[in-house]
């Protein structure tokens, strides 16, 4: 879907609405910025789709796609202004800069403050708002649209979109042979990163010299027989109470529990 598309249908219709100064029509207007701030959300989410957890997917609330991006990249949420030259000498600086434009993003801080303020306008006033004299104010209502649709207004001027730069650091998944590609945040040393097709997880280290060390989570687990003294490796997400495995060379099975440890009653 073209979320970008379905924004300004959205912001249209929003504006046709204000322009009506009806306040009866307010709702709708709420409704239509609503969803286009929702579709600008998961329009920038798309730019990190091959980074974004597939058990994310069925998130739809803005304010949560958002906290995912700003976990992938601190910086998912910010403005920028590119500008591209010819180098005379590799790393330096251009002397002469072309600006391609400034991107403009529906931010966290944004969505914060008017989405779910919003959603409480397409709510009948409580009994206990109405008693309190606190029934919905259409100036302030009126006001708090103006303001989101100027800002989704400037978001879908942007003469670029969803650009997401970054270094990353790629590798086949040691257990299932899937390929994966992570993030690697600027001043972090040490990043963790999961295997999305078989859940294998992994912290990735930074070498220096624009080298990485991939280190999977793995841990060594002795057989539960006593008298055997086979080991086996099991990633660290395979780590949990019910799981089972048949020792190769004992051929007993060994299951992992909780368990309850009993101490006696201490005796004044």
């Amino acid at each position: 879907m073209d979320y970008r598309h379905e924004a300004r249908k959205y912001l249209k219709r929003a504006e046709n609405e204000l322009g009506t100064f009806d306040d009866d029509r307010l709702k709708y207007v709420v409704l239509e910025l609503r969803m286009a701030m929702e579709a600008l959300t998961y329009d920038r989410a798309q730019a990190f789709k091959d980074e974004f957890p597939p058990s994310e997917y069925e998130t739809w609330q803005p304010r949560k796609v958002m906290t995912i991006l700003l976990d992938i990249d601190p910086t998912a949420d910010c403005d920028a202004t590119y500008s591209i030259g010819r180098e005379k000498e590799y790393g330096v600086r251009p002397e002469k800069m072309e600006s391609l434009g400034t991107e403009k993003i529906l931010n966290m801080e944004t969505i914060r403050k008017h989405y779910d303020a919003l959603g409480s306008y397409l709510h009948v006033p409580t009994l206990k708002q109405v008693r309190s004299n606190k029934a919905h104010d259409y100036n302030k209502i009126r006001l708090r649209c103006e303001e989101i649709a100027t800002a989704v207004k400037h978001v879908l001027s942007s003469p670029i979109f969803n650009v997401t730069l970054g270094s990353f650091a790629s590798l086949p998944c040691m257990e299932c042979g899937k390929p994966m590609r992570k993030r690697m945040p600027h001043g972090k040393n040490e990043v963790p990163a999961q295997c999305y097709e078989c859940g294998a997880s992994y912290v990735i280290i930074d070498k220096g010299n624009r080298q990485v060390e991939w280190k999977p989570l793995q841990h060594e687990i002795p057989c539960g027989n006593n008298s055997c003294d086979h080991k086996i490796v099991i990633w660290h997400h395979e780590l949990e109470a019910g799981k089972s495995w048949t020792c190769p060379a004992c051929n007993g099975r060994n299951t992992f529990c909780l368990g309850v440890r009993h101490e006696a009653e201490l005796q004044d």
